[in-house]
């Protein structure tokens, strides 16, 4: 790719700010889906060198309201539900630990958490969605 002085000037001034270390491999350990919970290994932590925090998530099922299945939820519900929980963890960690000088660019825990659970759970759907039509197929 080509740039101008200009561009290549902001490109390099830019690229200095900002620093991802997360990564994602395969661990000898599975996670465990449970109905509301993702359970798994150690992760990480974004803002301490060498720290580990838990590896959970928690996520009430969108077809569920206060403890109640709104209906009986099939096989294709808890697939999505599951693949909702990994998109949410694997999101939030992503922005936790892409940082600007050295504070995260989009703070999950800020005051857009509710607005990037909204957005995720999307997104979430519309890849289930995608997994259904491919599996149709």
């Amino acid at each position: 790719m080509d740039l101008s002085p200009a561009q290549e000037a902001v490109f390099e001034m830019t690229r200095a700010r900002v620093s991802h270390r997360l990564t994602f491999s395969k661990t000898a350990e599975p996670r465990e889906f449970l109905a509301t919970e993702l359970l798994g290994p150690a992760i990480p932590d974004a803002f301490k060198d060498g720290a580990v925090q838990a590896g959970e998530w928690q996520q009430t099922p969108e077809f569920c309201m206060n403890g109640q299945a709104l209906e009986e939820p099939t096989e294709r519900h808890w697939l999505g539900h599951f693949l909702s929980m990994v998109i949410n963890e694997a999101v939030h960690e992503a922005l936790e630990h892409f940082q600007v000088d050295g504070k995260p660019y989009l703070n999950p825990h800020g005051k857009n958490e509710g607005l990037i659970y909204i957005h995720v759970n999307k997104l979430a759907a519309q890849l289930a969605e995608l997994a259904e039509e491919e599996e149709s197929a």
